[in-house]
């Protein structure tokens, strides 16, 4: 009777557990919908100097000041961005993204769901190859004379 008990109890918490962890990863990979302002830089010439993209025509150039005055950036070889971006060098447009969260608070990863209205993802699925965008940070310098930037200066 013990035995059955003990076996009992056993099976309750394995059930529970595994409740609790696909409630976790459905959770972790339901993406929130981010909105911001993102400068266009076409060629890959940013103001910043160093250039965040091979020289190509069509490299086109995405960036925002994040936390703490980083410049995060998104780079993208596509024609089709470009030509219809072209007229906006320099200008802002509203940029979406699908972040997806940790289990701690932070952004686990992201796509960018769309430019000046232009569908680029859904969710994790890039809807085309040339949306596949590359993603980084120019660090700032800190309070104490150093440079850097953390994990989720991007996502303020």
């Amino acid at each position: 009777m013990v035995v059955y008990r003990r076996l009992k109890a056993w099976v309750v918490i394995a059930v529970l557990t595994v409740c609790v962890i696909i409630g976790l990863q459905r959770w972790a990979d339901t993406p929130t919908k981010r909105t911001y302002q993102a400068y266009v830089a076409l060629d890959g010439k940013v103001p910043w100097g160093v250039t965040p993209s091979r020289d190509e025509p069509d490299a086109l150039v995405l960036y925002r000041t994040g936390r703490d005055g980083v410049v995060c950036f998104d780079t993208f070889h596509s024609k089709e961005l470009h030509d219809r971006l072209s007229l906006k060098n320099g200008q802002r447009v509203t940029v979406e993204y699908d972040t997806f969260p940790n289990l701690f608070g932070g952004e686990l990863g992201y796509n960018v769901h769309s430019v000046d209205g232009i569908i680029l993802a859904n969710g994790t699925h890039v809807l085309r190859e040339d949306f596949s965008g590359t993603a980084g940070v120019v660090a700032s310098r800190r309070g104490d004379g150093t440079f850097s930037a953390r994990r989720n200066d991007c996502w303020r």
